[in-house]
């Protein structure tokens, strides 16, 4: 679990178990959460009132730039017409993709939707 944010699901299992008096590394194992992470959400769900779970902390570094919607709007182009290169997909979608790069177009078809490079046949 190490390097992530706990899942909402994750923390409200650690805090069920913390309540039902199991200890912290009993909590760490069977939950697959560190136990630095157990201790560190058992002692924000005592700071703040009983009844609330904690809230999972913000990640930090560099926002996306793409929403999940331009995503899916990027992705069902793709799929439609896959021979489409980056430059036609960022020029039929201006209003989503006027801020984006032709290059960050590209990275975000290839890393973050699988798309992989097309060649037409020659």
């Amino acid at each position: 679990m190490s390097g992530r944010v706990p899942a909402r699901d994750d923390i409200a299992a650690v805090i069920a178990l913390y309540k039902a008096k199991h200890e912290l590394i009993d909590i760490s194992a069977q939950t697959g959460v560190g136990l630095h992470v157990v201790q560190k959400l058992v002692k924000r769900y005592r700071e703040l009132r009983e009844n609330m779970l904690p809230a999972p902390l913000p990640k930090s570094g560099r926002p996306k730039l793409l929403s999940p919607r331009t995503l899916k709007v990027i992705s069902r182009q793709a799929k439609s017409n896959p021979t489409l290169t980056s430059r036609e997909v960022k020029e039929r979608s201006p209003c989503l993709l006027s801020h984006i790069s032709l290059c960050y177009v590209q990275q975000s078809l290839h890393d973050d939707l699988g798309f992989k490079s097309f060649y037409a046949p020659s």
